[in-house]
């Protein structure tokens, strides 16, 4: 039997590996459900129950939870609209407040859940801009003005044309200076 030394072998290379493999499932299975201190408010499904999210508290689904889309979220996970079933949530998925179907590993996490990840990744901090309303506005008034003077422009351009228009209609000749204005219209409006 020339194998049967391969066995033995086998079998310690096995015992070798397994605990190993046993902690790198145990880290997957807690990374893909966050702590529940790390979601926003709302719902989601795993191993076939149905939990609540609410305020950092994780409890099983026993009762019907309203959505802010007029879906209701029932507790063996189907979303209900007007009594018909829309949808069942998978295992993973998460229904936000508004009546969002989400995962629930990437989609629910609260900003400070965010940001904490991103510093464990990056070693950096999220950057957060902050731009008054105020000095938007104070940006746009001068556009909001050329748009406006524009549309002025163009107003009086399609008055100009539906002069000309009637009149080549009727038989008639413009009226002298008229092809003047709108050439000079058009070449305000071009820049």
């Amino acid at each position: 039997m020339p194998n049967a030394h391969i066995l033995p072998r086998l079998f310690l290379v096995a015992s070798l590996l397994l605990p190993a493999a046993l902690v790198a499932q145990a880290q997957t299975a807690s990374e893909a459900f966050p702590a529940a201190t790390q979601l926003k408010d709302g719902a989601f499904r795993r191993a076939g129950q149905t939990y609540r999210l609410l305020g950092g508290q994780q409890t099983r689904l026993t009762e019907t939870l309203p959505l802010g889309n007029g879906f209701e979220l029932r507790p063996d996970g189907r979303l209900v609209r007007n009594g018909v079933t829309r949808q069942l949530l998978q295992n993973g998925q998460a229904v936000t407040m508004e009546g969002n179907v989400v995962l629930l590993r990437d989609d629910m996490l609260t900003p400070a859940a965010i940001a904490r990840a991103d510093k464990a990744a990056t070693g950096g901090s999220t950057t957060t801009v902050s731009i008054p309303a105020a000095a938007n506005m104070a940006a746009l008034v001068p556009q909001f003005e050329r748009t406006a003077s524009r549309l002025a422009q163009l107003r009086q351009l399609t008055a100009l044309l539906e002069q000309r228009t009637a009149a080549l209609a009727g038989g008639t000749t413009p009226a002298p200076g008229l092809e003047k204005e709108i050439q000079a219209l058009s070449a305000q409006l071009s820049r």
